[in-house]
């Protein structure tokens, strides 16, 4: 329901435990390094995130990278969770839950080094998106880096009434009394009457109906804060790059590994016809058309340095790269607005073999390409960032990084297997490796307490997990279908625990989380 100081933002329903691998500073980093964009790694830099949510993410990067952060996220339930996990693991993250104007009018903020904003700038008023360019303005270092994600035009262009539905269907038609779930279903089935009843709306946007059902079948509280909000400002590429002005901010590259891969993304003419537009600005527009973007995640940089071409090779040469699958497991093609596209057998089975030698230990690509002589860089590199958009590899901090925050990662994580214990919100946990999350399972968390417990066999995690889920009438459902007996279940957690031994558990030691 709408209350002074929630501003028309849907708070009856919290968001979800999700993780968001883009505000992850060493992936940031190493996204504007790929468009030879400087920047700099730092033993105590400041991070600060703008609407943390329940704080999943913003937690993970306080331990799995050196430095300090700070955050806020208005919803106070949220930020009570997320100072819960803090406290948990003894993090010095500052977690507030100040509105964008409270923790503008703070005096004991420090400049940062970087600044981000996962799924909040369309989804505030354009107040508050003017409050948020004037923290930056004031907050970001010279040098800084800002990313920020939004629902943006084209693509959004045809279903953006349909969204304007389900929020009006809410302010107007609700009933104060029902849970938010039901509200949610009423919009919904409000809608769906309304385009079976053929308005001349329906016969000029296509798909309406798919995307209506492809909303239904989301996740309840990700559709409350997506599509209920009052304040929803999809805007262009462009109208984003002019707001930030102010902040002295310049777009540098998006934060999506596979945009750099053309070929995934546009077809032979519109390559050609980007090739040649010369403003870089009007260039990123003009491909939005191409590809229909609906949702930008973008990194604007405070006075941006580029590098040679000598330096640039450098760096990434210096970088250090790590498998989040076991090589064998890893998809033989990738997707991209474009279609889809096959890796070519000759060059990945060599990079992922070179990878995953040495039990997957992190590999710089300078060792990567003495690993793989033959290969030419510019498709080493290539190979590799396509790997990292794929979700299969990652950028790593340095070794010495790395080791100044093993101690909080362990802390974390013992939390975060701790509470798999009793439910499976949250499915991440942090490496000091790549600064970031990785996404485990609730068994596979419960697998892992068993090993801490000195227990060897997979058998016995399987064991521990049954224990815990029966203890609370619970059980598994396998192929939509829910196993019924305790042999069903103890059977599945076994060849769960087998896998996760042959498997997982190899690329979490390598990650240093098990």
């Amino acid at each position: 329901m709408s209350n002074a100081w929630n501003e028309g933002y849907f708070t009856d329903e919290g968001y979800t435990y999700g993780y968001c691998r883009e505000i992850n500073p060493v992936f940031q980093r190493y996204c504007l390094l790929l468009r030879g964009f400087a920047s700099l790694e730092s033993t105590d830099a400041y991070h600060c995130e703008l609407g943390f949510g329940q704080g999943v993410s913003i937690n993970i990067h306080s331990a799995a990278n050196p430095g300090s952060y700070v955050g806020t996220d208005f919803h106070p339930g949220q930020a009570a969770h997320a100072n819960a996990l803090a406290a948990a693991c003894n993090s010095n993250a500052r977690l507030y839950d100040d509105s964008f104007e409270q923790l503008l009018a703070r005096n004991d903020l420090p400049t940062f080094d970087s600044i981000s904003l996962h799924g909040i700038w369309t989804w505030v008023s354009r107040d508050n998106q003017k409050l948020i360019v004037e923290f930056a303005r004031r907050h970001l270092k010279p040098g800084g880096l800002l990313y920020i994600s939004y629902n943006c035009f084209p693509g959004w262009s045809p279903s953006a009434p349909l969204r304007q539905l389900f929020s009006l269907h809410d302010r107007f038609a609700s009933h104060a009394s029902e849970r938010p779930a039901e509200r949610i279903d009423a919009a919904l089935q409000f809608s769906e009457a309304l385009l079976a009843a053929n308005p001349n709306y329906a016969n000029v946007a296509p798909n309406l109906d798919a995307k209506l059902q492809s909303v239904k079948g989301q996740n309840r509280q990700y559709v409350a804060h997506e599509y209920f909000n009052r304040d929803w400002d999809c805007m262009y590429f462009t109208d984003v790059v002019d707001a930030l002005t102010p902040a002295k901010l310049d777009y540098a590259t998006t934060a999506v590994p596979l945009d750099s891969v053309d070929p995934l993304n546009l077809s032979a003419e519109g390559m050609d016809f980007l090739e040649g537009i010369e403003h870089p600005i009007m260039r990123e527009q003009a491909r939005d058309y191409f590809v229909n973007q609906h949702f930008r995640r973008d990194l604007y940089v405070r006075g941006a340095n580029r590098l040679s071409a000598a330096e640039h090779r450098e760096s990434m040469l210096n970088t250090r790269f790590v498998l989040l699958q076991v090589a064998d497991s890893v998809s033989d093609t990738v997707k991209g607005p474009a279609g889809e596209a096959s890796l070519q057998a000759e060059i990945y089975g060599p990079v992922l073999e070179a990878l995953a030698a040495k039990a997957y230990a992190p590999k710089t690509l300078r060792q990567l390409l003495g690993a793989v002589p033959s290969m030419p860089y510019h498709d080493l590199e290539q190979a590799i960032n396509v790997l990292i958009g794929m979700g299969a590899a990652a950028p790593c901090q340095s070794e010495a990084a790395e080791k100044l925050v093993q101690a909080h990662c362990s802390t974390l994580n013992l939390q975060l297997c701790k509470r798999s214990l009793f439910n499976n919100k949250i499915q991440v946990l942090a490496s000091p490796v790549t600064g970031g999350g990785v996404p485990v399972s609730r068994f596979q968390q419960l697998f892992l307490i068993s090993i801490k417990q000195g227990k060897k066999h997979p058998s016995e995690w399987a064991q521990l997990a049954w224990d815990i889920i029966a203890e609370q009438g619970e059980g598994i459902v396998k192929d939509d279908k829910p196993l019924t007996t305790a042999e069903e279940n103890i059977a599945e957690l076994n060849e769960q625990a087998e896998a996760f031994a042959e498997t997982a558990l190899v690329i979490l030691k390598a990650l240093k989380i098990a």
